[in-house]
């Protein structure tokens, strides 16, 4: 049995969890003054304006900022799905159902936003997206009620800053509760939007989190980042807490960052703060570590330099028609897809004699591949050790205490692997810290070694 059922556990998150994968990096490197705006195109006596900026939809922003509007709206299209964050407005806004699959696990589906359903599945790992008529489908024979609910209105707290609105006026209850036409409305279709990132007119303000669910989740945690990794990291993080938000008195318990931000330590807060799932055919706990990239950063060769997520993410470019400079906001897209961001990093990996951007791309996939295949290798460790677990845990014949020490073993390397990986096979989030990934991965299949070795 794969490892990846047991990740289905825990998509109760649904699509927020499928979404929040690509969310996260939206934000502008600050500019002096408005008639940068000017300069691209936009209107010097709105930009301005604190209280212009106010209700501003993305739409007028990017009449407002074309050339950071263009390259955040810009297609990336990998094996057949849509990557990235400007589809999150049509992803969020379709009515989803959940559905039940054999294996007793569920997923959601989207139903498409005018009503109609065709062929083509979407499920939790990813969205199936048709290219030409740029649409989401899914199966008609895989979905059961049409009329079943859409996703909580809790699955926009890491996508837009209207949420922290009605925050403000409902109170933390509304982390739990189900998308009403109302609470859309209210939202305006302003997911993943300037203000995002930026507390008023980008021009003006300096790019960092916004969002409440993280900010105060984060707690006294929050300065120890900086304002750079804050901005992504309010969407691109560890903290699976937003279905176990009932009132403001429960995200006041949760405290996800008290032990520190390594891996084991933010298993155990999750741990003790009950963000996991129990696998019924094993007894095991399951946590989900999604996509820890501010975590995973901190202690790295990069972030020892100084470098943030905008720094190789957004990089400052020029336009090749007008010649204006301007930060690049696909941040969805491969810094490897991107010249100057290839550029940038060889300011530093030359000194490694690395010469080319085609060299800098070359050895970066090599570290992808190393990855993936202590991936594949894992994921062949954790279906003996899985297995060897159900047994004993259904048909007896082992001391409970030892039998209790697998299930725990298995619960934190599952923890290593999932961190480490974020949600992807291809061993592309090695970058974030190669030196990390190396060792969660050994620690990982010392574990399941041992359970292999005591059970097998």
């Amino acid at each position: 049995m794969k490892k990846d059922k047991l990740i289905a556990s825990v998509a109760v998150i649904a699509l927020c969890g499928a979404v929040g994968v690509g969310g996260g990096l939206l934000g502008c490197a600050p500019q002096s003054s408005s008639d940068k705006a000017a300069s691209q195109g936009g209107s010097t006596t709105e930009a301005g304006s604190d209280s212009a900026a106010e209700g501003k939809t993305m739409e007028e922003w990017g009449e407002l900022y074309p050339l950071q509007y263009g390259s955040f709206s810009e297609e990336t299209i990998k094996e057949g799905k849509y990557e990235g964050h400007y589809a999150l407005k049509a992803k969020l806004l379709a009515p989803a159902v959940r559905v039940e699959r054999a294996d007793g696990q569920t997923d959601t589906k989207l139903v498409n936003p005018n009503g109609t359903y065709d062929d083509g599945e979407v499920i939790v790992s990813g969205l199936e997206y048709d290219s030409e008529s740029k649409r989401w489908y899914v199966k008609e024979s895989e979905l059961d009620d049409l009329s079943g609910t859409r996703e909580r209105q809790g699955c926009y707290a890491c996508k837009s800053a209207e949420f922290d609105k009605v925050y403000d006026q409902n109170g933390a209850g509304i982390f739990t509760e189900q998308m009403t036409d109302e609470f859309v409305d209210q939202m305006n279709g302003q997911v993943w939007s300037c203000n995002t990132c930026h507390d008023g007119d980008p021009a003006t303000s300096a790019p960092d989190a916004q969002l409440t669910y993280w900010t105060q989740l984060a707690r006294e945690s929050y300065d120890l980042f900086d304002a750079g990794e804050r901005v992504c990291g309010q969407c691109h993080n560890s903290l699976d807490y937003r279905s176990r938000i009932t009132d403001q008195e429960t995200m006041d318990s949760f405290s996800p960052y008290k032990y520190g931000l390594d891996v084991e330590s933010l298993y155990r807060a999750a741990m003790e703060d009950g963000i996991y799932t129990v696998d019924e055919d094993t007894g095991i706990k399951l946590s989900t570590l999604d996509h820890p990239d501010i975590e995973f950063l901190q202690g790295s060769a990069m972030g020892e330099l100084g470098l943030t997520c905008v720094s190789c993410h957004m990089p400052e470019t020029t336009d090749g028609s007008s010649g204006t400079d301007y930060t690049y906001h696909n941040a969805s897209a491969s810094p490897l897809e991107n010249d100057t961001a290839l550029e940038y990093c060889l300011t530093c990996h030359k000194n490694q004699g690395i010469e080319s951007k085609e060299a800098m791309v070359e050895m970066v996939r090599g570290k992808q591949a190393e990855a993936a295949a202590a991936i594949a290798e894992l994921d062949v460790k954790f279906d003996a050790a899985y297995e060897l677990i159900k047994n004993a845990n259904q048909n007896g014949g082992v001391d409970e205490t030892v039998l209790q020490q697998a299930r725990d073993d298995y619960s934190l390397a599952e923890a290593y692997y999932h961190a480490t990986k974020g949600g992807r096979d291809d061993g592309s989030k090695v970058v974030h810290n190669p030196t990390a990934t190396e060792n969660y991965y050994a620690q990982a299949g010392n574990l399941l070694d041992g359970i292999v070795a005591n059970l097998g």
